[in-house]
């Protein structure tokens, strides 16, 4: 999967990178600073999804993410330090379009698997989601009669 990243903080964008190695199919195709950055980098090279975060200078993530869907679309999940303390603009973020959201993975501490495990798994279900539906696995559930 071919991703975009839209971060200010640095310690972020490396705490995903990492998150993101514990996956080989994934693939860092950019890095943007804020949002202005991000829709001119969707524009030029779509990724598969964006990881956007929602508090940045210049362009906010809700903001980035209203115009990215109108001129490039494509999957947007927003990652965010505190998905409680900024609920509002999360669900501003998917009222414009963004498909998800996660807490950024706090890397240094613990089990470095774990805390990508968040993370990793929204991305899962995107690539489930968005594969052919003849190639999906087939949950074996009883029959309810």
């Amino acid at each position: 999967m071919r991703i975009g990243i839209v971060n200010d903080m640095p310690l972020a964008v490396e705490a995903m990178r990492r998150a993101l190695a514990f996956e080989p199919a994934h693939r860092v195709v950019w890095v943007a600073a804020n949002g202005a950055e991000a829709i001119e980098m969707c524009a030029a090279h779509k990724p598969d999804v964006v990881l956007m975060d929602l508090l940045m200078p210049v362009m906010d993530g809700v903001e980035a993410t209203r115009r990215i869907m109108a001129q490039s679309p494509c999957a947007i999940i927003v990652v965010t330090v505190d998905l409680e303390r900024n609920m509002s603009r999360v669900f501003d973020a998917m009222g414009n379009g963004a498909v998800d959201a996660v807490n950024t993975p706090v890397m240094g501490s613990g089990d470095p698997a774990e805390a990508a495990r968040p993370l990793l798994r929204k991305l899962q279900n995107l690539a489930w989601l968005n594969a052919p539906q003849d190639s999906r696995p087939v949950a074996s559930a009883p029959l309810v009669r």
